[in-house]
């Protein structure tokens, strides 16, 4: 079966992601702008220390956030059935995912053995401390600092600290302190301090950030993670969870002493079938998910304080780059009930949801001229609050070796015209790599504000709301001259020349240091 599988290599080019699109297309965002900081670092972490696909458990895998509940036990009984996956060629003909979802998970995985011949799994721990200091001025000078330290040990545990101050509240604190350790066999984990709690499809219980149903076709159904550790700034919970493992059932309980709050829930995975129960002290809720290759069928039914929630949904995919999506929801707190429509086709996407009459649509095809990359997008967007907002975005990236141009322009209507431009040039080497981008930006009215994301250091989340009259430049360049140790730099000017009444510039500095061991 093996040899078969080598045999089928894939005639058509597969798109390369770098990290941005691969974050995008994993969590189904339909922009950079959709995420928030939480999210991105876990994404650069899995980055840093990649998940170890063959000998990772149902808990990690689950807890990775990467996987739909279909494709955590495709993976399982193909490993079982087959032993480890020896290429991502091999992973893409596996039940659940694509030869696109192989290739972006590039990034976040990696395929060594579970088992060398004589040898047990490795446990090799590492370490990845980060250090940053900022500096701003304003109307005054402000100084911020921050620190993130990540220790591993395999797949079998971590620990995370991340503490930091902001301009705003120059006192520190001692942070965020989250420690895992995952089992192989009837222990699923064991997490202290700082964790979260996600299950099913978020009626009863998510923590943390949680991405729009409505962002694209893959963001409607989400990927409940259970308990798990995090390195997040702002965490919810802090206390201690453990979870089992028992054939196919699943049970974890957990406390927070913030709040005060008990967490619990039972899960059973089949195949194609999982199903879960999941309660708090004050909220119970039973989800179901079933999938197959080109069907995933999902729901929830949740009771609360303040009341029911339902949602089901259901996303087709029946054929190669063909996928449609149907999501509805009650919520009797609103109380409110919202349908959503979702079609993507190839390089194009489309979503509508009766949630503030919301639509988008975005075509963001891929162009090979000779060494050259083009990689056009548009993006058009609706919704309505008071008000009607308008949005239309167009992007071209142009890539030649080590070099690329990124040009994008934003139209927002709401009320008045809002209008922001900017182009980048970028160089990206092995060892230094740099970012230029200069804007210009013509915004009356603040509903009209453009959130625009822009590049930094790992562990920041930058995406400032443009509003007024001005223009910005920033540099972002990273040096990595070992492979232990890392430079980080970003400068920035934001300025309003163009303001009829009084507005403060801003220029701002930061510097970033990190070691991996």
């Amino acid at each position: 079966m093996k040899n078969l599988l080598f045999l089928l290599a894939f005639a058509a080019g597969v798109y390369a992601f770098d990290f941005d699109s691969a974050v995008l297309y994993i969590s189904g965002a339909s922009s950079m702008e959709d995420l928030d900081e939480s999210a991105l670092q876990h994404f650069r972490d899995l980055h840093s220390r990649p998940l170890s696909l063959n000998s990772a458990g149902r808990s990690r895998l689950v807890a990775s956030g990467l996987f739909n509940a279909f494709q955590v036990a495709s993976l399982l009984d193909y490993r079982k059935r087959g032993g480890d996956i020896l290429s991502f060629t091999e992973l893409g003909l596996v039940d659940g995912f694509t030869p696109e979802l192989s290739e972006a998970l590039k990034l976040f995985v990696k395929l060594e053995s579970s088992k060398a011949p004589g040898e047990t799994a490795s446990l090799a721990i590492h370490h990845d401390l980060m250090l940053r200091v900022a500096a701003r001025k304003n109307d005054d000078v402000g100084l911020a600092a921050g620190l993130r330290y990540k220790m591993t040990l395999g797949n079998a545990g971590e620990f995370n600290w991340a503490s930091r101050t902001t301009y705003s509240n120059p006192n520190p604190s001692l942070g965020t302190l989250s420690a895992a350790y995952y089992g192989n066999k009837y222990l699923g984990k064991v997490v202290l301090g700082h964790f979260n709690a996600r299950f099913g499809q978020g009626l009863a219980q998510w923590s943390g950030f949680s991405l729009s149903h409505y962002s694209s076709v893959t963001s409607f159904q989400r990927r409940g993670t259970g308990f798990s550790p995090t390195g997040s700034f702002s965490p919810e919970f802090c206390g201690a969870a453990a979870d089992f493992n028992i054939g196919r059932w699943s049970a974890g309980l957990g406390y927070s002493v913030t709040g005060r709050k008990p967490l619990g829930y039972v899960s059973w995975y089949g195949l194609r079938t999982t199903l879960g129960i999941s309660a708090s002290d004050n909220s119970v809720s039973i989800d179901f998910k079933i999938g197959t290759r080109n069907l995933a069928t999902f729901g929830e039914a949740a009771w609360k304080s303040d009341g029911p929630a339902l949602a089901a949904g259901v996303v087709w995919t029946p054929k190669y780059a063909l996928k449609y999506g149907l999501l509805a929801s009650w919520n009797n707190s609103i109380p409110e009930f919202c349908a959503g429509f979702g079609s993507q086709v190839a390089d194009a996407v489309i979503a509508v949801s009766t949630k503030q009459s919301r639509f988008m649509v975005k075509y963001s095809p891929v162009f090979m001229v000779g060494a050259m990359r083009l990689a056009p997008s548009l993006r058009l967007a609706a919704r309505r609050t008071d008000v009607w907002r308008l949005e239309a975005r167009g992007e071209m990236s142009l890539g030649y070796g080590k070099w690329s141009l990124n040009i994008r322009s934003d139209g927002v209507w709401c009320g008045t015209l809002g209008f922001l431009a900017y182009a980048e040039v970028a160089r990206e080497g092995e060892k230094v790599r740099f970012w230029c981008r200069t804007s210009a930006f013509f915004i009356d009215k603040w509903d009209a504000r453009i959130y625009v994301y822009e590049r930094d250091a790992p562990g920041n989340f930058n995406v400032p709301a443009y509003y007024g009259r001005g223009w910005s430049a920033s540099l972002y360049a990273a040096w990595k001259p070992h492979k232990r140790h890392s430079f980080y730099l970003r400068l920035s000017y934001l300025g309003y020349p163009w303001m009829t009444e009084d507005k403060k510039s801003k220029t701002e500095a930061k510097l970033q240091y990190a070691l991996s061991l």
